[in-house]
C-alpha cells in the first residue's frame, strides 16, 4: 500500500506527545538542580515512576492522532502498522535517554552522549513512518548499537566513563523498549525479503 504524507491531525498530535515528553523532561531537570543532585549518578528510585509517566503519556498522545488517521491502513496493512510501532519505540527509547542525559550531567563524555542519542532517536521517530524499509538496517544497527552498549559499560570499565555503569531501572525500561524495537525491525525486514524472494520462486521453470 502506497505510503501518503503525514496529515495535520497526525502532525498535530505527534508534536504535543513530544511536547508533553519535553515539558516532563524540563521539569525534571529543574527539579534535579533544585535539590543540587546534579552529577550524583542515575535516576533516583523516586523519580523513575513520573519519568516513566512522562514518557508513555507522551507517546500515547502522539499515538491517539496516528490511530485517529491511519486506523483503517493500520488493520489492512501489517508493514504500515509495523512502520508506526517502530517510529512510537523511537519516540519512546529517545524520551528515557532524555532523562538519561539528565543523570550524567556531571559526566561529560556520557551526557554528549545521550543528548546525541536521543535527539537522534526523536528525530527519526519523525522520518521513520514515511521513509520506507530503506533505512530499516540503519534503524537496527543504531538500536543493536544501544543495546551492546548498555550490556558492555555494564559489564567492564570502558574508556572514557572509567568505571562499570551501574544497572537502573530506567537503563532496563530503555532496553527493553529497544530489544521490542529490534524485533519489529528484524520482522519488517524479513518480510521484505520474503515478498521481494516470493514472484522469483513462483516463476514457471521455462520448457526445455
Amino acid at each position: 500500500m502506497p505510503r501518503r504524507p503525514a496529515t495535520i491531525t497526525e502532525l498535530a498530535f505527534f508534536v504535543c506527545g513530544i511536547l508533553i515528553i519535553f515539558v516532563g523532561w524540563i521539569s525534571d531537570l529543574f527539579g534535579l538542580f533544585e535539590v543540587g543532585s546534579s552529577g550524583a549518578g542515575h535516576g533516583l528510585a523516586d523519580k523513575f515512576p513520573l519519568r516513566l509517566f512522562m514518557t508513555m503519556f507522551g507517546v500515547a498522545f502522539a499515538t491517539i492522532g496516528i490511530g485517529f488517521e491511519n486506523f483503517p491502513q493500520i488493520l489492512s496493512d501489517n508493514e504500515a502498522a509495523t512502520r508506526y510501532i517502530v517510529a512510537l519505540l523511537f519516540l519512546a527509547d529517545g524520551s528515557l535517554h532524555l532523562y538519561a542525559f539528565t543523570d550524567h550531567l556531571g559526566d561529560p563524555f556520557p551526557a554528549a552522549f545521550f543528548a546525541v542519542v536521543s535527539v537522534l532517536q526523536i528525530a527519526a521517530a519523525f522520518v521513520i513512518p514515511y521513509a520506507g524499509l530503506r533505512l530499516d538496517p540503519v534503524w537496527l544497527a543504531i538500536t543493536g548499537f544501544l543495546i551492546l552498549a548498555y550490556v558492555v559499560t555494564r559489564t567492564v570499565a570502558v574508556w572514557p566513563i572509567g568505571t562499570v555503569e551501574e544497572v537502573d531501572p530506567l537503563g532496563l525500561v530503555s532496553k527493553f523498549v529497544e530489544v521490542l524495537t529490534v524485533l519489529a525491525l528484524w520482522s519488517r525486514i524479513r518480510t521484505e525479503r520474503a515478498a521481494r524472494a516470493t514472484p522469483s520462486d513462483r516463476r514457471p521453470a521455462p520448457d526445455r
